[in-house]
C-alpha cells in the first residue's frame, strides 16, 4: 500500500459483509465429527503416526499366546454379545441393518436393476451402483467377483434378477461367519484356497481405497508382509484356507476397512482371545492376562520393545527428521564455547587474576561471547536475503525457514551471558579489586589504574558502568515485551499498561534496540584498562551485520514506491476474518504457499505483517485473508468497516 498520503489511490470499488451461518466465531474451530455407527467403537487415529515405524515382527509371541500353536483347533463356539463380538459384526459391505423393510430395499434395487439391465442382465460395471456402492466402483467389482465364485455363477454376461437377489442377501446377512467367508474370497481371487502376500495386499489397498484411507494404502505392502509372517510361520509363501486363517486374515481387512488400523487389530485379536479362553476355561484369568500381554508385545515393533532401543530408535528417527537444524545449532554452540574458553584461559594468566580470580575470567569470557551473539542476531532478521538464499543451493543445507526461533535461541542466549556477565561484575570482579589491600593491588593491578585504587562507585559512574546499566534497562525491557504471552496480548493489562501488551508494543520496542547497540559499542570502546583502538574487538564484531542490516533496511524502504497496490475489494466475513484483493504491481512474481508482508500506512508508517497469499499465480488481482487476532489486524478490520 501506498504511504498515507496517497491514501485515496485504494479507495475501494466495493466493500460487503458476509453473513455466513454455521461458521464458528470463535478462534477455535470446531470440528465435526461424524455419527458413530452402532457397535463400532470410538478409536483415536493416533495409528497412523506409527505405520511408517512398522516393521515385520517374529511370530513366536504370538505361538507363546496360543495363536499359532500347534494344538488342536478350537472346537466352533458361539459368538457371545461382547465387545469383541461388536466389533467384528461391523464387517459390512452394505450400511444397513436389519429393520424390518428390507423388501423396500429390494424393490429400490429392482428398480435399479430395470434401469441398468441390459437383455435382462446386469452387468459388472453397473454391480456396484445398482446395489448401492456407487462410490467404490473398485470394492463393488471384488465383492461382485468374490460372490460369483461362491456361487458357481459365471458373471462374464452379467447376471440375472434372481442371481443379484442371491448376491444381496450374502451381502446383507447378519451371519458374521458368511462377510468373513465373503472376505476370504475377496482375496483369494483366483480360488484355490491360498492367500499369497500380492492377494493380501491388493485386498488392504482396495479397501484403503474405498474408504480414501491414503497412510494406510502407501503402508499396504508392510501390513500384507506382517499377516504373512505371522499367519505363514514355515515360510511357504501362502496361507491356508483353515477357518483361523479366514478369521484372522478377516479381522485384519475389518480393521482396515473401519479406518482404526493397527490399535484396533490389536484391540480385536486380544478380545477373541479373551472369548476363546473364557469358553475353555473362564477361571484361567491369569492365563488369559499372559496371553493378552504377549499379544501385546507381538505387535509392538522389536526395536520399541525396551526402554534403551526405544530411545535409540527414537533419536535417530528426531536426528533424521531435524539434521539441519542440528548442525546449525551444534556449530553455533561450539563458537561460542570456543569463544568462551578461549578468553577464559587468557584472563586466568592476567594480573587481575591474582585479585579477582575467576571472577574476571568469567566477566571476560562471558563479554566475548555476548560480542558475538549481539552481531549474529541481527543477520536471522534479514528477510530480503534470507528470501534469495533460500532458493539457493544452501537452502538444502540450511534451515532458513527456521529464523525467526534461531533469532529467538540467539536472544536467549544474550539473556543469559548478560546475567552472568553482570553478576560477575557488580558481585565478585568490582567488589574485589575496590576493597583488595593497597599493596597488592598497586604490585599487580597498579599499572593499569595509573597507580590508584578506584572505588566501587567509580566502576558504576565511569562510561562503561552507566553504559552497561542503560543497555541493560533498554534490553530487559524489550526482551520482556517480546515474550509471548505479552506479545500476541494473552495478558490483559489494567489501565494504562494495556498499551504495553499487543505486537505494536513489541515492534515498537524492538526498535529500541538499535539505542542499544551504540550503548554497545560505547561500552566497549571506552574501557576501564585502556587499550589502542585495534586492540578492541567490539565494534569489529558489530560493524558488519549491523550495517548489513542497516543496508537492508533502506532497500526496503527505498522500494516500497515500487509496490504499492490499490485495495480493489474488501470482504469481512463472520469469524472475524478480513479478505482483502488488490490489484498486483507489475512484474510480482509468486509461487502457490508464499507469503508476503503488507502495510497500511493509515495505521502505521513502518509496520510490515506477513500474511499467505490465497490468490492463484495466474489471477490479475493477489489476494490475503486475514484473521483478527491482534491489535493492527483489528484495527485494519475496522478501518475497513467503516466503509460501510
Amino acid at each position: 500500500m501506498g504511504s498515507k498520503t496517497e491514501s485515496k489511490r485504494w479507495m475501494l470499488e466495493s466493500i460487503e459483509i458476509d453473513r455466513m451461518r454455521g461458521v464458528p466465531v470463535n478462534d477455535e474451530p470446531k470440528a465435526t465429527l461424524p455419527p458413530k455407527e452402532p457397535g463400532v467403537a470410538s478409536i483415536k487415529r493416533s495409528a497412523s503416526n506409527i505405520g511408517a515405524s512398522l516393521r515385520r515382527t517374529a511370530s513366536s509371541a504370538l505361538r507363546k499366546s496360543g495363536i499359532l500353536s500347534s494344538k488342536p483347533p478350537l472346537p466352533k463356539m458361539e459368538r457371545t454379545a461382547s465387545s469383541a463380538s461388536r466389533g467384528l459384526k461391523s464387517l459390512r459391505f452394505l450400511d444397513r441393518t436389519m429393520t424390518g423393510k428390507e423388501m423396500d430395499a429390494w424393490r429400490s434395487i429392482e428398480r435399479r436393476f430395470d434401469q441398468f439391465a441390459v437383455h435382462e442382465r446386469l452387468p459388472k460395471e453397473k454391480f456396484g451402483i445398482c446395489i448401492g456402492l456407487g462410490d467404490s466402483k473398485e470394492f463393488a467389482g471384488e465383492i461382485f467377483h468374490a460372490i460369483a465364485r461362491r456361487k458357481n455363477i459365471s458373471p462374464a454376461n452379467g447376471i440375472t434378477k434372481d442371481e443379484l437377489k442371491l448376491f444381496w442377501e450374502d451381502m446383507t446377512k447378519q451371519d458374521l461367519d458368511s462377510r468373513l467367508g465373503i472376505f476370504f474370497d475377496m482375496c483369494d481371487k483366483n480360488g484355490d484356497g491360498r492367500l499369497s502376500e500380492f492377494e493380501v495386499r491388493e485386498v488392504i489397498e482396495l479397501s484403503a481405497s474405498a474408504n480414501k484411507l491414503t497412510n494406510l494404502k502407501q503402508h499396504a505392502a508392510v501390513y500384507a508382509a506382517l499377516i504373512m509372517e505371522e499367519l505363514d510361520p514355515d515360510h511357504l509363501g501362502y496361507i491356508g484356507v483353515g477357518i483361523y486363517a479366514k478369521t484372522l486374515v478377516s479381522n485384519f481387512v475389518t480393521v482396515w476397512q473401519l479406518e482404526t488400523l493397527l490399535f484396533l487389530v490389536l484391540q480385536l485379536w486380544q478380545l477373541e482371545t479373551l472369548l476363546r479362553g473364557m469358553v475353555n476355561n473362564e477361571d484361567q484369568t491369569t492365563k488369559l492376562d499372559e496371553k493378552t500381554h504377549n499379544l501385546t508385545n507381538a505387535m509392538i515393533p522389536r526395536r520399541y520393545r525396551t526402554p534403551v532401543t526405544k530411545f535409540l530408535t527414537l533419536s535417530v528417527e528426531y536426528i533424521n527428521e531435524n539434521w539441519r537444524r542440528i548442525w546449525v545449532i551444534a556449530l553455533w554452540l561450539a563458537v561460542n564455547f570456543v569463544l568462551f574458553f578461549w578468553k577464559f584461559k587468557e584472563f586466568e594468566k592476567s594480573p587481575l587474576f591474582k585479585i579477582s580470580s575467576y571472577c574476571v575470567c568469567l566477566a571476560k569470557a562471558t563479554a566475548e561471547t555476548l560480542k558475538f551473539n549481539m552481531a549474529l542476531i541481527l543477520l536471522p532478521v534479514c528477510r530480503r536475503t534470507l528470501t534469495k538464499l533460500r532458493s539457493s543451493f544452501l537452502g538444502t543445507f540450511i534451515p532458513f525457514d527456521d529464523n525467526i526461533s534461531f533469532h529467538k535461541t540467539i536472544a536467549l542466549a544474550i539473556v543469559i551471558g548478560t546475567v552472568a556477565h553482570t553478576l560477575a561484575h557488580v558481585l565478585c570482579n568490582i567488589p574485589l579489586l575496590s576493597s583488595c589491600p593497597e599493596g597488592k593491588f598497586m604490585l599487580f593491578a597498579g599499572p593499569l589504574f595509573h597507580y590508584r585504587q578506584p572505588t566501587y562507585w567509580f566502576f558504576m559512574r565511569s562510561i562503561v558502568g552507566v553504559t552497561g546499566i542503560l543497555m541493560i534497562l533498554i534490553m530487559a525491557f524489550s526482551f520482556t515485551l517480546a515474550t509471548h504471552h505479552l506479545r500476541k496480548n494473552v495478558i490483559k493489562l489494567p489501565g494504562v499498561f494495556h498499551r504495553l501488551a499487543g505486537f505494536n508494543a513489541f515492534w515498537y520496542a524492538h526498535h529500541l534496540l538499535a539505542l542499544a547497540y551504540l550503548l554497545c559499542f560505547l561500552h566497549g570502546y571506552f574501557l576501564i584498562f585502556e587499550k589502542p583502538w585495534y586492540a578492541k574487538t567490539t565494534w569489529m564484531y558489530l560493524i558488519g551485520p549491523v550495517l548489513f542490516y542497516a543496508t537492508e533496511r533502506f532497500f526496503t524502504k527505498n522500494q516500497e514506491r515500487f509496490h504499492r497496490v490499490d485495495v480493489i475489494k474488501a470482504i469481512i466475513y463472520t469469524g472475524n476474518v478480513l479478505a482483502l484483493y488488490m490489484s498486483k504491481p507489475l512484474g510480482f512474481k509468486y509461487e502457490s504457499g508464499m507469503y508476503l508482508f503488507v502495510k497500511c500506512p493509515d495505521l502505521s508508517k513502518f509496520e510490515w505483517h506477513p500474511f499467505s497469499i490465497t490468490s492463484a499465480p495466474g489471477d490479475n488481482t493477489l489476494s490475503v485473508h486475514i484473521r483478527t487476532v491482534g491489535d493492527w489486524t483489528t484495527e485494519l478490520k475496522n478501518l475497513f468497516a467503516k466503509g460501510l
